[in-house]
């Protein structure tokens, strides 16, 4: 354990006003492995929560949307899932700015409680034929409610976790960021696939898909007992006093790095939300699997991304040189229309679950970039909120819409190569922006890196 959580920084700090990079409050002590686990725990059940719908859609659509066609079902549902997606970037905006305000603990236990409320809706609502109208609404609050939250996790959490870590284990720890959401895919889909391959298709319809929502409920008092026991690592002495301030700072000094970062975010957001999650309708409805099968995409990305990520977190720490950074960006664009050609061509699940696997790998090499390279530009006073911006705002308009524009392509064009071609005008953007963002700060980076390598890190 020792090997990879180090309290004591091995390299000395510049201040947050020059390099952005954190300063820990309270002496560093709250980097303790107790903390940490409480954060990462804390993270997958949020994302479990929020992420497990999209892997039972088709039959959400059917208990409230039953007046619908098999393909509108399957539309209305993703549709549904998309309207968390509304309230992401207002969580992300008050609840980020909450959490430079009033500290990462009192945000981070707020999140965690507002999603269980969220998925009790989800959990218990009756169906459409039982309550008519007021089943989709109470749906698409309990959504609403997930989103608020989801939205504002991902700024305090990776602000947390970042500050937490000492100079030479800042990617491993962020890593965990994205670690933690491959551990929710593989819980939720492991989860659908039990629950697909132990029910019948009618227990399955009727009443199977909210197995998983109850699941994270059972799991969700653990994650609010830890966090609200969290140490803080904001910084008082340069925290700032109230929203006005704190919008002031971030308009007149870091507006252009975070319109770009956003940028950043669009193709790995529509990639997780279309490779992740859409293929698993994918594989029911255009290669024809059954849903044992297709459920599998889940555990796939879920397991890739766990490893993946953690590996990539100790790569940046290891070596120095940044620029291997922007290579699986790269990669991304050149490997997505040969993958989606394979597949199709083939429709087999073996090279399915190789373009799942593969895609998703290449999108998690980039989690250095964007959970350490991106939150060190900003000063750690506007750190969670601007990280929440980056996260919040492309997957509110780019991935909460992915499901419903794929699924709306596949409908009009009936071409099973449609979602290849959204996902490549989607990454060649954030391409970029990568590209863009990386020669912008190349100078910090490069003193940051000689810091890091004379220190033999």
């Amino acid at each position: 354990m020792s090997l990879f959580f180090q309290p004591t920084a091995t390299v000395p700090r510049k201040t947050n006003s020059e390099t952005g990079v954190p300063n820990q409050a309270n002496g560093g002590g709250a980097s303790s492995v107790g903390d940490f686990i409480a954060v990462v725990l804390g993270n997958a059940l949020e994302f479990f929560d929020f992420t497990v719908y999209a892997f039972f859609a088709v039959y959400i659509g059917k208990a409230f949307f039953p007046a619908f066609s098999a393909a509108s079902q399957v539309v209305a549902s993703v549709a549904v899932f998309g309207v968390g997606f509304v309230a992401r970037p207002i969580g992300g905006v008050v609840i980020g700015a909450y959490a430079d305000r009033a500290g990462r603990k009192a945000a981070l236990s707020l999140t965690i409680a507002m999603m269980a409320a969220g998925t009790a809706i989800l959990a218990f609502t009756p169906s459409y034929a039982a309550i008519g109208m007021a089943a989709p609404v109470l749906v698409v609050i309990g959504r609403l409610l997930q989103g608020f939250s989801a939205g504002g996790e991902m700024g305090p959490a990776t602000t947390y976790m970042l500050e937490m870590a000492s100079a030479n284990r800042r990617g491993f720890y962020t890593s965990w960021q994205l670690a933690t959401q491959g551990v929710a895919s593989l819980f939720g889909g492991l989860v659908g696939y039990v629950v697909s391959s132990t029910l019948s298709a009618s227990a399955l319809a009727a009443w199977g898909w909210r197995v998983p929502f109850v699941v994270g409920l059972l799991i969700a008092p653990i994650g609010i007992y830890i966090r609200r026991r969290l140490n803080e690592t904001l910084d008082t002495e340069t925290a700032v006093n109230d929203t006005a301030e704190l919008a002031s700072s971030i308009v007149r000094h870091h507006l252009s790095d975070l319109l770009i970062a956003c940028s950043v975010l669009i193709g790995p957001t529509i990639t997780v939300y279309v490779v992740g999650y859409y293929m698993t309708t994918y594989g029911m409805r255009v290669l024809h699997f059954p849903a044992s099968t297709s459920m599998l995409v889940g555990f796939i990305t879920g397991g890739v991304g766990i490893v993946a990520s953690l590996a990539a977190g100790l790569i940046y720490d290891r070596f120095p040189n940044r620029k291997w950074m922007v290579l699986p960006q790269v990669l991304t664009v050149m490997a997505i229309l040969p993958a989606f050609a394979w597949v199709t061509q083939s429709g087999t699940a073996s090279v399915f679950f190789l373009m799942v696997g593969g895609l998703t790998l290449l999108r998690v090499l980039m989690a250095p970039f964007q959970l350490c390279f991106i939150p060190e530009i900003f000063p750690s006073a506007i750190r969670s909120t601007c990280v929440s911006i980056c996260f919040s705002v492309p997957t509110t308009l780019f991935g909460g819409s992915a499901q419903v524009v794929v699924a709306w392509l596949a409908t009009v064009t009936q071409d099973p190569m449609s979602p290849a071609w959204y996902l490549l005008a989607a990454n060649a953007i954030s391409l970029l922006g990568v590209l863009a963002l990386f020669a912008r700060h190349r100078s910090t980076a490069g003193r940051d890196d000689m810091l890091r390598a004379r220190a033999g890190i």
